[in-house]
């Protein structure tokens, strides 16, 4: 498996080093982000630093604490295809309610390929948003994982109609990425379906040990192109070049994220009463989020209103249980969400049908920690409800390899 592909190698060898970079970089560009101050000192610095050692702490003994075997998964493929097809549609319904007003709406699309500021901001809000129902537009991410584990591992042959589906969900991400700024929408699904093949197809090669880095850069390219329509056309009068506005500001998704982080830190988190950015998936569903926040605005949209903007609204992810509980409950928050790092990848590595469709995301949101906690996100709870969901409506025989070809060679041999 490629060297990357674990978690703690790509905390350390990736993750780490270019958030080292953002906050050296952070001292010289925070003001052009309207920050008031520079909040990455020597001790907001440790204080990440700390967080990530607490993670790596909690994903070496989750890790430890499932033994290493390599699974056999036994799956009927008519059930398999059924399973896929209902996941797929609930994707494709819901989409259709998140995406059908813009139907109505194409003049916005039409102004914002024609480079209207203020386009990408009035089709946001025009999206038919539905709580907890566009949610499922995320059970995309698992049909595309389980799609990718049939394929990869079980020799899966895709029906023309599971075919057909799997281009709508893609091609239907893709309009949401761009219609919605979701960025992040398209990496998903593009996690689900490479995350499994590089890791039990790619050989070891070269180019495989230097994927990570070429994808930095492939990342880079994705975010020049959608940063065309999403915000050019209204800074293109403050710099001299479109190539100098797009450096500066990919370079400060990451510094501002760091920046605010810290910031919220020194000015809030350590004495904020209630929890809002770890718990987002309780926080917030609907009518519970003010049982968390009571009628005040959040702490980050405080921090982000006096001392920075909202524009740039990232916790930084290394940073936000600190803000949310103390510093021991916060570094026990840390040690526990390694731990489950751990055991998915654990469950990944021995090729678990659960672990399988789930570590895509994982690693994801591993990749993501600069800016945000994805594994905690309210986006990422549709992806472990259908997971769920998925496996109990596929009930998988899973058992050791060892103890299956064990029984293969006693059925011969009777």
């Amino acid at each position: 498996m490629a060297w990357w592909l674990d978690p703690i190698w790509a905390i350390v060898a990736i993750v780490m080093p270019i958030f080292c970079f953002a906050a050296y970089l952070n001292q010289f560009n925070y003001s052009l982000y309207n920050a008031s101050a520079n909040f990455v000192t020597w001790q907001t610095f440790g204080v990440a630093i700390f967080s990530a050692a607490m993670m790596l702490l909690g994903i070496a003994v989750g890790r430890g604490a499932v033994r290493r075997q390599n699974m056999i998964v036994l799956i009927d493929p008519d059930r398999a295809t059924r399973v896929l097809i209902w996941f797929g549609w609930i994707t494709i319904f819901a989409y259709v309610l998140l995406l059908g007003t813009l139907f109505y709406r194409f003049d916005l699309v039409l102004e914002l390929l024609r480079g209207n500021a203020a386009a990408a901001g009035l089709l946001r809000e025009a999206l038919g948003r539905i709580p907890g129902v566009t949610s499922l537009v995320q059970f995309g991410i698992v049909f595309l994982a389980l799609l990718s584990a049939l394929i990869t591992l079980a020799g899966y042959r895709m029906p023309s109609r599971i075919r057909h589906i799997a281009l709508g969900i893609i091609v239907l991400t893709f309009l949401r990425s761009v219609l919605n700024s979701e960025r992040l929408a398209l990496l998903e699904i593009l996690s689900a379906m490479f995350v499994i093949p590089v890791a039990y197809r790619w050989r070891p090669s070269a180019l495989r040990n230097l994927a990570p880095f070429i994808g930095i850069v492939a990342v880079f390219l994705a975010f020049v192109a959608g940063e065309y329509f999403r915000s050019w056309q209204y800074y293109r009068l403050f710099y001299a070049s479109y190539l100098d506005f797009v450096t500066q500001r990919f370079a400060g998704y990451f510094s501002t994220s760091i920046n605010n982080g810290a910031g919220a830190y020194l000015m809030y988190g350590q004495n904020h009463p209630t929890p809002e950015i770890t718990i987002g998936w309780i926080s917030k569903f609907p009518g519970l989020r003010g049982f968390f926040t009571g009628d005040e605005e959040s702490m980050m949209n405080q921090y982000l209103q006096k001392y920075a903007t909202l524009e740039f609204n990232n916790p930084g992810g290394f940073f936000s249980a600190y803000l949310d509980y103390n510093f021991f409950l916060a570094s026990l928050f840390m040690v526990a969400l390694g731990v489950l790092i751990g055991v998915v990848h654990r469950s990944f590595q021995n090729r678990n049908l659960i672990g399988l469709m789930l570590y895509p995301a994982v690693f994801l949101g591993l990749t993501d920690l600069i800016r945000i906690v994805y594994i905690v996100d309210t986006r990422t709870l549709p992806i472990f409800l259908g997971t769920a969901i998925a496996f109990y409506a596929l009930r998988p025989t899973q058992v050791p390899r060892g103890r299956f070809l064990a029984k293969v060679a006693r059925a011969t041999n009777s």
